[in-house]
């Protein structure tokens, strides 16, 4: 009997032998062999509204070349964020999930037939705007990139630790804000290295276009890694 309402409800058992998530990380396999073949480093942006990662990707894109970055832009609606990356010359494809809180890979190879990666060295994927949904979600990328912008407080690793975990790269942003808002960098930091000690940390200001270049470089090097890297299947 229902214990919401009383009514008799039927009881079915279904036994599921693969993993729910078995078709997305398939798809997500033969993406990443796509990019790879085509010399394209894959890189899913993440982080809360507002956290800046549009404005990470202008940045790269002025140190790396706007010529050499396609990026595929989610949000649940609106093509601001595009039109913004497409003024700067930055080739750009939108999905609008509406009512998903992140994106799928099914999502990503539908995109991949609509935007050009010809010439291309990097394929960013700004990710909807959100600390939970997205993380450890496949799409195809080789790495994944967590910004947090000193506006939220330094408590976010605290409180969302599973999407630091799977990022090589955290970057903290609006770092000239850092002592209006009283940013706590050392909790942040500590609390970041303690999910995951592997991550690399570095701060971004677009009122100081230079700390652009050390983001920039990372990524050269994790591509010089990733098309030396041999996947197996």
């Amino acid at each position: 009997m229902c214990q919401e309402c009383g009514c008799e409800q039927p009881s079915t058992t279904i036994t599921i032998n693969k993993s729910l998530t078995e078709e997305n990380d398939k798809l997500a396999h033969d993406t990443w062999h796509e990019l790879q073949k085509k010399e394209v480093l894959g890189i899913n942006l993440l982080g809360a509204p507002g956290s800046g990662k549009t404005t990470v990707i202008e940045g790269l894109a002025k140190v790396l070349g706007a010529e050499n970055i396609s990026v595929i832009q989610g949000d649940l609606e609106s093509s601001v964020d595009k039109k913004r990356l497409e003024a700067q010359s930055i080739d750009t494809f939108q999905i609008n999930t509406h009512s998903g809180c992140h994106l799928i890979a099914q999502m990503i190879t539908d995109a991949l037939q609509n935007l050009s990666l010809k010439n291309k060295k990097y394929l960013i994927i700004e990710n909807v705007g959100n600390l939970v949904c997205p993380a450890g979600v496949k799409l195809g990328q080789y790495l994944d990139i967590i910004t947090s912008a000193t506006t939220e407080g330094g408590d976010k690793p605290e409180k969302y630790p599973i999407i630091f975990h799977y990022a090589k790269l955290a970057l903290i942003t609006k770092a000239d804000l850092a002592k209006v808002v009283e940013f706590d960098e050392e909790k942040y930091m500590a609390d970041v290295t303690k999910t995951n000690p592997k991550i690399k940390i570095l701060k971004t200001s677009k009122k100081e276009p230079e700390t652009f270049h050390a983001v920039a470089h990372f990524l050269e090097h994790e591509r010089e890694h990733f098309l030396a890297h041999t996947h197996k299947h």
